[in-house]
């Protein structure tokens, strides 16, 4: 498929056709409107119409109608944005893990929550739940200039809701299939009137896997790994000044504990046919399966001040802090000599100051600031095995990482219909790292050390972006950005060799096509970016020995590009009746990607990279009485995520249609649903070393349930 061929027609034809829409008779003023959006993610909070970058929005109602309860299952809704194949990853945007091909290492994409930047574990197992959110952005492309390094492919904001001066109280109750329960609490009022308010949320929610696990029963932490529970609680204080030219202080502070379950399943290697895939996984290898529990710790203080009528002055200070314990599932089980433990440690602290000014659509806006960041890094692992007659493998890594940063863009208003932006980041980056590795030997043959310590690095980098916006009728605009991402490189321990070895930064150019349109009066929206990323010196993870965790490597792809078009729309039919669709198109693929280890890999897309994606939905509401709604997401193949596995096998194709319906009280709601209501049953992963058939990890399962909810 020629995906930017494509593109390219479908962006001319929406913007052939929407004059045609935008020309009808408008509705009155009586009449209801879309939503209209505020995002925040690029500093100045703007109209999503007005924002170049490709922005997929949930709101807090669209969160409410759609029952969403967590960030990756608002990727529903989304074009070229899915979840990733297992829980021990990030999320994919555009084909591209948050965690690049390597995972576990440097972001590729942030997750933000309330302006503070959460470390790579705390993405994975931290605060995932959506209760008393206002709302979820995810940034698909480089973010790079305003974001800062860790935003190459994307990012995602969480912004919760913030305390009121009105006393208000909510609460919520669900049960469902699988043991589902989730309980929650949210409320708030003011301390001092007008001056100080507060606001505290919390949520319990689990369930079990209905995998059948007879060769597991008997280890200690078994129930812990059938049960997928996590709970938060999250506190928020808002102090307003006397005056308008007072510091506004917004204080958010939450914990979360984060424990999911695996969907993994024995495949044919292992005695068991996939076409059996909610069967016995008795796999023999416990060690494989961890039980990974994470402690996320976040936490953010924002102050603004207003300078005159158009100026703001921004200062940011942020604080993440991640613990996970991943012993496997047979850890401390008497009599179990093959086990695993260990623990991943991670914090990130950052401080942004920022000077912005908005003075309207017809003059200059701008932002402009610093920013300065320190993230720490601790890992160990112990595991013993019976490969080659037994042995224990002892790992510990240690990174510290550092930045500071100048940025700033900049919109200029050149024309009637025309702005240019401009804008960069100047970015200092320093690194230190370094890792050891021991294998023991149960028969007694000397022990294997290695140790990598190369010392600090630095660099400086300068990540442009320049643009321009067309406004070439009412409601219409066509804009076209280039912009630079960058990711720094590193060194591993290679254990083959008994050897230090590097591998370089990588970078990307995207050119980025945006069109925006409203019509009918508001009644209508209708927004595509398409896109093309060249991409150097990507960074891919490949273990030389496949299954063994001590022979990790990392190699630069020579050249590799994807591009694309997302389409994203919504119609209000009537003043209860709605929809929205969304299309995603993706084209990847390693243009120069010859390896030692395993050939020559050119011309494979990446993993995780659907040709597309396509999500649309119906919803069905007056504010008051019965309500119902239905949406769907559907998911093209994709290669599973390990390149050195032989033949690459292809997951996914699958479509999941979620329902709901319900009433609305004058003070409480009572809402029946089913997610994955026709039970599709589909991969999201396989795993697969050459004729040995291992394993794959399914999608979840259909979950029918109740929720009640109430508000004072």
């Amino acid at each position: 498929m020629n995906t930017l061929k494509l593109a390219g027609a479908s962006v001319a034809a929406l913007i052939l056709a929407a004059p045609i829409a935008t020309s009808q008779e408008a509705p009155t003023e009586e009449t209801k409107r879309l939503q209209n959006i505020t995002v925040t993610g690029e500093k100045i909070e703007r109209s999503l119409q007005d924002t170049q970058a490709s922005v997929a929005v949930v709101t807090q109602q669209q969160i409410e109608d759609l029952g969403i309860e967590s960030f990756r299952d608002a990727f529903r809704t989304m074009a070229n944005v899915i979840d990733a194949d297992w829980v021990d990853a990030g999320f994919v945007i555009r084909g591209v893990n948050s965690e690049g091909l390597t995972p576990g290492g440097e972001a590729l994409a942030t997750l933000y929550i309330d302006g503070a930047p959460q470390t790579v574990q705390g993405a994975r197992r931290g605060g995932r739940g959506l209760w008393d959110v206002q709302q979820v952005e995810v940034y698909r492309g480089p973010q790079s200039t305003l974001s800062g390094r860790a935003s190459l492919a994307g990012a995602i904001y969480i912004t919760t809701q913030d305390p009121m001066f009105e006393p208000d109280l909510r609460a919520r109750v669900t049960v469902g299939e699988l043991e589902t329960l989730q309980a929650a609490i949210a409320g708030g009022g003011a301390i001092v009137k007008d001056r100080i308010a507060w606001r505290v949320a919390a949520e319990y929610i689990r369930d079990e896997s209905d995998l059948n696990y007879p060769g597991y029963e008997q280890f200690d932490l078994f129930d812990n790994f059938i049960e997928d529970e996590y709970y938060q609680i999250r506190g928020k204080l808002l102090f307003e000044p006397e005056s308008a030219t007072g510091w506004r202080g917004l204080l958010s502070a939450s914990f979360s504990s984060d424990s999911p379950n695996y969907d993994d399943i024995a495949g044919p290697g292992l005695g068991f046919e996939y076409s059996e895939q909610r069967g016995d996984l008795n796999a023999g290898l416990p060690f494989f399966q961890d039980n990974r529990e994470a402690e996320n710790t976040s936490a953010s203080l924002r102050l603004t001040r207003p300078i005159g009528e158009t100026m703001q002055v921004t200062l940011l200070g942020t604080y993440a802090d991640t613990t996970v314990d991943r012993p496997s599932i047979n850890a401390g089980t008497e009599g179990e000599t093959f086990t695993s433990v260990g623990t991943i440690e991670q914090e990130r602290l950052s401080f942004e100051a920022n000077l912005s000014r908005d003075a309207g659509e017809d003059a200059i806006s701008w932002v402009a600031g610093v920013y300065v960041e320190s993230e720490e890094t601790f890992a160990d692992n112990e595991r013993s095995v019976f490969f080659g007659g037994g042995r224990t493998d002892f790992g510990e890594t240690d990174q510290e990482l550092f930045n500071i940063a100048a940025f700033g863009e900049v919109t200029w208003p050149v024309a009637d219909t025309v702005d240019i932006i401009a804008g960069g980041r100047l970015l200092y980056e320093e690194r230190d790292e370094s890792s050891f590795s021991r294998r023991t030997f149960f028969n007694g043959d000397p022990a294997v050390e290695s140790l990598n310590d190369p010392g600090a690095s630095d660099t400086v980098e300068v990540l442009p972006k320049v643009g321009i916006v067309w406004d070439f009728t009412q409601g219409q605009s066509l804009g076209f950005t280039a912009q630079r991402g960058y990711r720094g490189g590193g060194s591993f321990i290679d254990n083959i060799n008994n050897t230090t070895e590097t591998f370089d930064a990588e970078s990307t150019w995207t050119y980025e096509i945006a069109y925006r349109s409203e019509f009918l009066g508001g009644r209508g929206r209708l927004n595509a970016n398409l896109f093309y990323t060249d991409w150097s010196d990507q960074q891919v993870n490949f273990q030389r020995i496949p299954g063994d965790p001590l022979s990790d490597a990392v190699v630069n792809a020579g050249e590799s590009s994807l591009q694309g078009l997302e389409v994203e729309g919504r119609y209000l039919f009537t003043d209860a009746f709605s929809g929205f669709a969304s299309v995603g198109l993706l084209d990847t693929e390693f243009d120069d990607f010859n390896t030692s280890d395993f050939g020559d890999l050119s011309g494979l897309p990446f993993p995780e990279a659907p040709e597309y994606t396509v999500a649309f939905g119906l919803d069905y509401n007056t504010g008051s009485g019965f309500f119902a709604g239905a949406d769907a997401k559907v998911v093209d193949e994709y290669l599973a995520r390990d390149l050195q596995n032989a033949p690459v096998d292809p997951v996914g194709d699958y479509t999941v249609v979620n329902l709901r319906a319900g009433y609305q009280f004058d003070s409480f709601t009572v809402t029946v649903f089913s997610d994955n209501a026709f039970d599709e049953e589909y991969f999201v992963y396989r795993d697969r070393i050459g004729d040995f058939d291992c394993c794959a990890t399914l999608g979840p399962r259909r979950v029918t349930g109740v929720t009640l909810e109430a508000e004072f």
